[in-house]
C-alpha cells in the first residue's frame, strides 16, 4: 500500500510539473507546426518544379515537354501569365537521351540551362536571361513516353545593367516526350 501511495504521489508531481513548465504546450506546438508544414507542401505529380533563390516554382503547363533526336535532347518548360508575363526554362544536353548525370555549364559540355523571365520588366517584350554557370541534371527514367529526373544549378544574368546570380535548387521533372 505504501508503494502504491508513493507511485501516485510521484505520478501527480510529474503531471503537475509537465503542466507548470509547459511540456504539454511544447508538444502541441510541434504538432501544429507539422500540420502547417503539410499545408504548405505542394505534391509534385508531373511537370517541372524547383526553387529559385528559395522560392517555389512549379510548371504543369502543356507547353512543358522534352524533345529528342539521336545526338541531343531538350527540356522546355514555359508558363504564360496574364498581361504578357512569362517564365521559361530551357535545358539542352548534347547527348542521346538516357539515364545518368549530365553537367550543366557555361561551356555547354555536355549541356547548359537557361532561365528567362519578363516579370520584372516594364516593357514585356524584354526579359531577364540567366545562363547556367555550373550544375547537374540527373535523368532517373527515360523511355519513349516520358522522362523523370532532378536538377540543380547556379546561373548568372544581366538585370538592369548589373550582373545577378540565382540558385536553382530542389529541381525535379516528370515530362512527356514530344
Amino acid at each position: 500500500m505504501k508503494n502504491l501511495t508513493i507511485f501516485v504521489i510521484v505520478l501527480l508531481l510529474s503531471l503537475s510539473a509537465e503542466l507548470f513548465f509547459g511540456c504539454g504546450k511544447s508538444q502541441k506546438t510541434d504538432s501544429t507546426d507539422s500540420k502547417d508544414t503539410k499545408k504548405e507542401e505542394v505534391k509534385f505529380v508531373s511537370g517541372f518544379a524547383c526553387k529559385i533563390d528559395g522560392k517555389d516554382f512549379l510548371l504543369t503547363d502543356p507547353a512543358t515537354f522534352v524533345k529528342k533526336d539521336d545526338k541531343s535532347f531538350t527540356i522546355y518548360a514555359k508558363v504564360d501569365v496574364d498581361g504578357g508575363q512569362y517564365d521559361d526554362f530551357f535545358v539542352y544536353v548534347l547527348s542521346s537521351l538516357k539515364t545518368g548525370e549530365f553537367a550543366l555549364s557555361k561551356e555547354n559540355k555536355p549541356g547548359h540551362a537557361q532561365y528567362r523571365t519578363n516579370k520584372d520588366q516594364k516593357v514585356k517584350t524584354e526579359s531577364d536571361m540567366y545562363f547556367s554557370d555550373a550544375g547537374k541534371l540527373t535523368i532517373t527514367k527515360a523511355d519513349d513516353k516520358e522522362i523523370e529526373g532532378t536538377f540543380n544549378f547556379t546561373a548568372t544574368g544581366m538585370v538592369n545593367d548589373a550582373e545577378k546570380k540565382i540558385n536553382i535548387t530542389d529541381g525535379k521533372l516528370k515530362l512527356k516526350m514530344q
